[in-house]
């Protein structure tokens, strides 16, 4: 499965829409923290498949190698988008022009560039973008999980 044309992203659990801007934009709520401090605020990504980095809501600065806890816009809904077999993955729903699902996974740490593309009807990656995408994958691979949700 290739993505065709426009996409939406959407929360795994409650399908919140989470694109934005004509589906150039997505936003999520982005929770930094530490020992002494929490800071809470919105995170923006670009939904160009392999285009990496963000914007961070105004007064916050983010040093790379912070983990990011991302969660659904929907204040019903609240969910953590921490994948659950690498918990510094995220996940999002996706869905194309012409109606293809798909997720996308995602680093969760500040300045740590790999997205993936998942086939979950094939059960395959599809594509994989940016320059820290072969560790994060071995690493996984290594944890003798996958994508999917299956041990070896």
């Amino acid at each position: 499965m290739e993505t065709q044309g426009k996409m939406t992203f959407t929360c795994p659990k409650c399908g919140q829409k989470l694109s934005f801007l004509d589906g150039s934009i997505i936003k999520l709520v982005g929770r930094l923290k530490a020992t002494t401090f929490s800071c809470k605020t919105m995170f923006y990504f670009s939904a160009t498949l392999g285009q990496h980095g963000c914007i961070v809501g105004e007064g916050v600065r983010v040093q790379d190698g912070a983990k990011v806890e991302l969660e659904c816009l929907n204040v019903l809904c609240k969910q953590n988008l921490t994948a659950p077999y690498n918990d510094e993955l995220a996940e999002l729903r996706g869905t194309d022009e012409a109606g293809n699902e798909f997720k996308v996974v995602f680093s969760k740490i500040y300045g740590k560039d790999s997205t993936f593309v998942l086939d979950m009807q094939a059960k395959k990656v599809t594509a994989s973008y940016g320059e820290n995408k072969d560790a994060i994958f071995a690493d996984i691979h290594e944890r003798r999980r996958n994508f999917f949700g299956e041990g070896e």
